[in-house]
């Protein structure tokens, strides 16, 4: 085979492997090609368009949103948290106080119209079963 021998396929319009049509530079680049240099980038068009979102964070026409009563839940939270902790000295009896104070604070405000009212009750309710829970064991470790 000598060297001024076409490739083949030349014949028919075709290029050999790796070699690229015309004068071996890249279409707009002013870059020639060659052996380690990454292939052309091609652009595929724009991206899609992001949706617009009207109106986000506010809510719905026509539903009125309701408030939460945090205290209720404080109360429920302080109350069981209580009742498990009884055990212990003073944070069981913290809790117990809490969850008495928030459940009379969350009472009221279910009262008014703000919504658990149930949990308000809880709250108040596993409060005093862990104080008397507490005076009950206090009245047996001093009479023993």
């Amino acid at each position: 085979m000598s060297y001024d021998q076409q490739p083949p396929g030349a014949e028919y319009g075709q290029q050999g492997y790796g070699q690229q049509q015309g004068s071996g530079q890249q279409q707009g680049s002013g870059q020639q090609q060659g052996h380690g240099q990454p292939y052309p980038q091609q652009s595929y068009g724009a991206p899609y368009p992001q949706q617009q979102h009207y109106g986000q964070g506010y809510p719905t026409p026509g539903y009125p949103t309701q408030q939460g009563n945090g205290m209720a839940t404080a109360a429920l939270v302080c109350g069981i948290v209580g009742l498990v902790l009884f055990w212990l000295p003073v944070i069981g009896w913290i809790l117990a106080i809490l969850g008495i104070v928030f459940g009379g604070v969350g009472l009221a405000r279910a009262n008014r119209g703000a919504p658990n009212k149930g949990m308000a009750v809880a709250g108040i309710v596993l409060g005093i079963v862990s104080l008397a829970i507490y005076v009950v064991l206090v009245v047996i470790a001093v009479n023993t």
